[in-house]
């Protein structure tokens, strides 16, 4: 069972779609179940609500899946969106591979009105799709629809590729309407010329800064952003763009009028097993997401998260590791349990290779995880301690020849851990062989020292 990290008990969770009302998040999901055979093809939107990121209220199915003679045969990611006459609408995806062999698109943007948030009404008659002459027939998905202040029009943000430009020709486009029914196509969005597809577009106004959040499908899969000032452009990709790392996808964010909260899943891999792939879709994760004072963002841990922890045990001793050339590591906890939070200041030597803390561990017999702090490479990174290679596209870049020291956060339940840096940058992982239950603090390289040590769980 997860507290922190949201799954249905007899399914998955993929692309939350949030949407803030009457003092608590309601968030659409795509519930897949991995079970064709029993619980039917394709996915269907249902809705969880909170209003602390720990408890949830489970609502049941939104909107329901199509047959395989009808477009929606798998409900993908959209937008909810309210419009001035209280109604409320769903832009959703509907994808049907069986359309395929039949020379018709995998995908249609398509529309659902409520009156209350929970009872919808598909509307089949607004269906669109891509401009074939223009983008390709089979990537049209993910609709994000604002009100643009500027024109007073609808726009929508779409997921599309340029026709026969090859594998990097994805790009956001843009449409607009004047009813929520008839929809425009203005043209490009945001297209770099850098990925397969964009998902997942998401576009809002921070202080003075407007953003851009999208998940880059391509080798990467990773949820980025880009920035600009004015309302028309030009685009600026910070030096970092993304939230997270590799398993921390598909995320959208949204505000509760006061802090702005990203919502995206946890992936898990094939056979719950370190050595596969990674699969889509997981478990629910929320970061909340900040304005630096040059505008990028940052991710930090939700007070509601943050405050769900008990002070269980503290490390009045300052733990000391050096070594000149090989690895130095000292046990601090042991017998975490399964849901765990650990806080510590690490104090490194600019001439140690390697440091970091290492976790769901067998202290004897050296088998775990570790997040390890490369500062001559600018990263942290996740992985097993025992190979380098089954999460090696788990990491963050993080500048570090500035500083002497990081204030960390781990929290760990069940087989998903976050790391929270300088409660500014996060790093989320699936760990899946877990041997041990215990936690340790290691150099490879020069020295470290670390400090205000704690142990807390809930």
């Amino acid at each position: 069972m997860y507290k922190l990290f949201y799954k249905p008990d007899d399914a998955y969770t993929a692309d939350f779609i949030p949407f803030w009302k009457d003092g608590k998040f309601r968030l659409f999901y795509l519930k897949d179940w991995r079970n064709a055979e029993v619980y039917g093809e394709g996915v269907a939107w249902f809705q969880i609500t909170t209003d602390d990121f720990v408890s949830y209220e489970e609502l049941g199915e939104m909107i329901p899946r199509g047959t395989k003679e009808e477009q929606d045969c798998w409900i993908f990611t959209g937008s909810v969106f309210e419009s001035a006459d209280g109604k409320y609408h769903i832009f959703y995806t509907g994808h049907n591979g069986h359309f395929i062999p039949k020379g018709l698109p995998l995908e249609g943007v398509m529309h659902a009105v409520s009156d209350d948030l929970e009872s919808w009404t598909k509307i089949p008659e607004d269906t669109f799709f891509a401009n074939t002459e223009k983008y390709e027939m089979h990537d049209f998905r993910d609709p994000f629809v604002y009100l643009d202040e500027q024109t007073g029009r609808y726009n929508m943000l779409l997921v599309s590729r340029k026709k026969d430009s090859g594998y990097t020709a994805g790009f956001t486009a843009l449409y607009s309407s004047d009813d929520l029914k008839t929809w425009r196509d203005d043209g490009e969005f945001f297209a770099p010329g850098l990925y397969h597809t964009h998902e997942c577009p998401d576009f809002f106004k921070m202080g003075d800064w407007w953003y851009l959040i999208y998940s880059e499908y391509s080798d990467k899969s990773i949820t980025r952003y880009v920035m600009r000032k004015d309302w028309d452009g030009p685009w600026i990709i910070p030096d970092d763009d993304a939230f997270d790392g590799r398993p921390y996808y598909a995320a959208k964010s949204y505000s509760d009028g006061e802090k702005r909260y990203l919502f995206g899943w946890v992936a898990t891999k094939h056979e719950q097993s370190d050595d596969m792939g990674w699969q889509w879709g997981g478990n629910l994760a929320v970061h909340e997401i900040f304005q630096r004072p040059d505008g990028t963002l940052g991710c930090r841990m939700p007070q509601t998260i943050d405050a769900v922890w008990n002070a269980s045990k503290t490390l009045n001793n300052t733990i000391t590791l050096k070594n000149d050339g090989g690895k130095d590591e000292k046990l601090a906890f042991s017998e975490v349990g399964s849901a765990y939070r650990v806080d510590a200041t690490i104090n490194f030597d600019p001439k140690a290779r390697h440091f970091g803390i290492q976790l769901g561990q067998d202290f004897a017999g050296k088998c775990g995880y570790k997040y390890e702090f490369t500062p001559c490479e600018r990263s942290v990174k996740f992985n097993s301690i025992t190979s380098s290679i089954y999460t090696k596209d788990v990491t963050r870049p993080i500048e570090l020849e500035k500083t002497t020291s990081v204030d960390i956060s781990l929290i760990v339940e069940n087989d998903i851990c976050i790391l929270y840096i300088n409660n500014d940058i996060a790093l989320t992982s699936r760990m899946y062989n877990i041997r041990g239950n215990d936690v340790s603090f290691f150099v490879t390289g020069g020295s470290a020292t670390v400090e205000n040590v704690r142990l807390c769980n809930y």
